[in-house]
This record gives C-alpha cells, sequence and structure tokens, in this order.
C-alpha cells in the first residue's frame, strides 16, 4: 500500500463504533450549535466565523483521540454543510455569519467532512490541516481585524497565522508541519480561490508531495 492509498483509505463500517461516537459528539455539536446561536448579537459576520471556527475545535480532538471512526464526524459535518448550503438556496442566510454571495462557511464545514472520512488513517495529517483553518485562520482573522476596518488580508494577520500554525504543524507533523504551515499561510493570503478551500488543498498537496522525497 502507498503513501496516497492510505491517505485515502476507508475504514470498514461498524454500526456500533457508529452509533456510539454519534452519542459521543453530541457535546462537541452543541458546543458549536450554542456558538452560532450566541454570536448572533454580534452584528459583525467576519467576526462571527472565526469564533464559530474556533468552536469547531473540541470536535477535531476528538476525531483525533476519541472517536473510533470517521463517518459519525463525516455525519455531522455534511449535515452542517447541507443545512448552510440550504440557507444561501433559499436566500434566507443567518446574517451574522453567512453571506449572500461567499461560501465560505460552506467550504469550511465541506472541507472537513471530506477530510475526516478520507484520511482518518493520517489522522495527524487531517487534524494538522483542520486546525490550521480553525485557529490559525481565526488568530489571522481577528489580528486583521485590530488593523482594519474592513475585511483585509493584512500581512499582520498573515504572520500571526504563519506563527500560529507553525506550532500547530510542528506539534504534529515535526519539520514538514513547519513547511506545511508556510505553504498553508500563501494559500490564505492568496485570493484567487477561498481560503477555506485553498489552505486544505494546498497543505495536503504539500504533504504528498514531500513525503516521498523525505522517505527516499
Amino acid at each position: 500500500m502507498n503513501e496516497y492509498s492510505i491517505v485515502f483509505a476507508l475504514p470498514k463500517f461498524s454500526f456500533n463504533d457508529y452509533i456510539n461516537d454519534m452519542i459521543i459528539a453530541i457535546p462537541a455539536a452543541t458546543l458549536i450549535g450554542i456558538t452560532i446561536f450566541l454570536t448572533k448579537r454580534v452584528k459583525n459576520p467576519w467576526f462571527n466565523r472565526k469564533i464559530i471556527h474556533l468552536s469547531s475545535v473540541p470536535a477535531v480532538f476528538m476525531y483525533l483521540y476519541v472517536f473510533k471512526e470517521p463517518y459519525a464526524f463525516f455525519t455531522y459535518g455534511t449535515l452542517i454543510t447541507v443545512l448552510l448550503v440550504l440557507h444561501h438556496l433559499r436566500k434566507n442566510e443567518m446574517s451574522w455569519f453567512q453571506i449572500r454571495g461567499n461560501l465560505g462557511e460552506v467550504y469550511f464545514t465541506a472541507s472537513y467532512s471530506v477530510m475526516a472520512l478520507t484520511m482518518w488513517y493520517m489522522r495527524e495529517l487531517a487534524v494538522t490541516v483542520m486546525l490550521f483553518m480553525a485557529v490559525g485562520d481565526a488568530v489571522t482573522g481577528l489580528v486583521r481585524m485590530r488593523i482594519c476596518r474592513e475585511r483585509c488580508k493584512h500581512r499582520t494577520g498573515s504572520l500571526a497565522m504563519l506563527i500560529t500554525t507553525s506550532i500547530i504543524g510542528y506539534v504534529f507533523l515535526g519539520s514538514l508541519g513547519l513547511l506545511m504551515a508556510i505553504i498553508a499561510t500563501l494559500a490564505e493570503r492568496q485570493q484567487f480561490i477561498d481560503d477555506n478551500l485553498g489552505v486544505p488543498l494546498a497543505s495536503i498537496l504539500t504533504y504528498l508531495l514531500v513525503t516521498p522525497l523525505i522517505t527516499i
């Protein structure tokens, strides 16, 4: 089995493990729901998105350390994604964090779901990228909000992301994680595609391209 098949292999489905994980995940899912509800009081949708992103961190660690399979995480993530898409399609967005014409929060939950399902046998990689998105991007946005009155891609935010993702990357993946942090920061800063797609795609691609060179 090569590196690529290890990363993207799907584990055997166990109904008992799935139900157990669905139940165990309720507190983490509830935390996200409560966060969404509480941020309704705040008028800045970009700020609210970052706080909601941070609320997903307990679920990420449960995926790494508690869950016995990926399908429960995938189910919750997919349900949230479908809910968000429906609000956009019906044009009744939850305006305190959803913005008409901007699907960033949809890409965020969809990326989580896909990574959780397809990278079960490389959970450290999946979790590293998820935390890049949840913590790194949140810190970036919050720092930039101190500089810019409107949404911007200021270099101070990029520096904050680089520092944050470097710590995350090194803890989980060592020196390769540091390289991924640099690439993720560049992917977040570019404006060609949404960073909730760019960061995971660039980070995972870096891992897949560099790992074979390291192991030669």
